[in-house]
């Protein structure tokens, strides 16, 4: 009987013996979170196909062109991203004062506007207040419907800096008075025009008669340098781990087409393209049209995800669809390509991306193609072949600049490096709402 108790004694001591050192051990208990970051980094990096959040959004919703307009002189500049964070330094994180919106049924007449100020040209329609708050961090009154694609920066009576937004049609505009001295504005001008080449403004249609909407253009573009870059491949794997929320099944693969799908959604890669395409099959879902909502949400998406492999920018908005084209820049300049290889165009829809297709390209290096420098034809003189042509109806000429025609060649060779590219300059013409390279004849592409 004694000996029974003392082995349920012994018991017990061990017992509690074990507890204290269990709850000793969970006291000093430090989980290896050293090996957790690394865990989630790893599945981070494995869901983006570049570097995360590499750019801000003033680098990608940007205009295409600076221009320097005094009396009846005009000077311009490539927006390039210094150029263009030069201009928009004086601009960000102030606060408007005064806002009021004009409108003409007619050609559109600033009374106020001064005589000397700049132009930010876009390429596209662009929400004001999206572009105030999100661009320049600004919280401002302002109509919530209207879009513009030039933006006026001009100093008011009592020497503040005026903004003035038109709209594409150039019969709107929203005025807008800032806290700052107009003083900061004359110091980036005087830090850009050593820079800057004479420019032409032209007039294609009654809309385009006053200085605030005439068209700009070099006056004779020379010494412009032609490109070469060899390209990298973005693994299709990585498009499908940011696009897809799950694991994917191979559906078919034919003729070096495949498709990729699963519950949520569906993609399509054709390897001899290199051009990659995905679409969400909810059937609740639809393209959202609001542009507040999608030129964020899709910067957002794509720069979160690496998607800005190379100088990516927005370039044309489809208000109808509600499809957005951001465009590969070089130099400042746009690039444009036959079949779509330097385009990521997205859709938006309530519950994020809806749509999203690119080439699965991404630059490795890109030098001077060793080319003699080019000199184009004078802008004036573009102008004039377009207003003869009789098979053009030159009122729908929206824009003309210069950007870079992308051509293709295959190198086969190198399992890695697989497609090189040559950058040439060349005219480019935006008529009735679609970009056209210029043939030298008069004519369009």
């Amino acid at each position: 009987m004694r000996s029974k108790e003392h082995i349920k004694t012994v018991i017990l001591a061990l017992l509690v013996l074990m507890s204290l050192v269990l709850t000793y051990m969970t006291w000093k208990f430090t989980p290896d979170l050293q090996t957790v970051d690394k865990e989630t980094n790893k599945d981070h990096a494995s869901q983006s196909i570049g570097k995360t959040n590499n750019v801000d959004m003033s680098e990608v919703i940007t205009p295409y062109q600076i221009i320097y307009s005094k009396a009846d002189h005009s000077e311009g500049m490539v927006a390039s991203r210094q150029n263009v964070s030069t201009v928009l330094k004086p601009l960000k994180n102030q606060h408007v004062t005064h806002s009021d919106q004009m409108h003409s049924d007619h050609n559109l007449i600033i009374p106020d506007l001064t005589d000397e100020f700049l132009v930010l040209d876009f390429t596209y329609d662009m929400p004001l207040a999206t572009y105030l708050g999100d661009v320049l961090n600004i919280s401002a009154k302002v109509p919530s419907n209207f879009k513009f694609n030039r933006l006026l920066i001009d100093q008011s009576h009592d020497n503040k800096i005026q903004l003035y937004a038109i709209s594409k049609n150039r019969h709107d505009v929203v005025r807008m008075t800032l806290s700052s001295k107009a003083s900061s504005v004359n110091k980036t001008v005087a830090a850009l025009k050593k820079d800057m080449e004479p420019y032409s403004e032209m007039i294609t249609n009654k809309d385009t008669i006053d200085s605030a909407t005439h068209i700009f253009a070099p006056k004779s573009p020379k010494h412009l340098k032609s490109y070469r870059t060899i390209y990298n491949h973005i693994s299709v794997d990585k498009m499908n781990s940011v696009l897809f929320n799950d694991s994917v099944v191979v559906r078919s693969a034919k003729n070096g087409a495949t498709t990729y799908n699963n519950n949520t959604g569906v993609a399509n890669y054709d390897n001899k393209t290199e051009k990659y395409k995905y679409n969400n099959l909810s059937e609740d879902k639809a393209t959202s049209k609001n542009m507040h909502e999608t030129i964020p949400g899709t910067f957002d998406y794509i720069n979160e995800h690496g998607g800005f492999t190379d100088d990516f920018r927005l370039f044309h908005t489809d208000n109808k669809s509600g499809q957005l084209t951001y465009q590969m820049f070089l130099n400042g300049r746009p690039t444009f390509n036959s079949g779509d290889l330097n385009t990521v165009k997205v859709s938006w829809s309530e519950d994020g991306i809806y749509s999203y297709a690119r080439a699965l390209l991404k630059s490795n290096v890109t030098i001077d193609s060793g080319e003699k420098d080019e000199k184009l034809q004078g802008a004036e003189k573009v102008r004039s072949a377009l207003a003869n042509n009789p098979n053009i109806d030159f009122e729908k000429v929206n824009n003309i600049t210069i950007g870079y025609k992308r051509v293709d060649q295959s190198d086969k060779d190198d399992i890695e490096v697989q497609r090189n590219s040559e950058f040439k300059p060349h005219w480019y013409i935006e008529y009735d709402g679609k970009w056209y390279a210029y043939d030298n004849d008069g004519g369009l592409e």
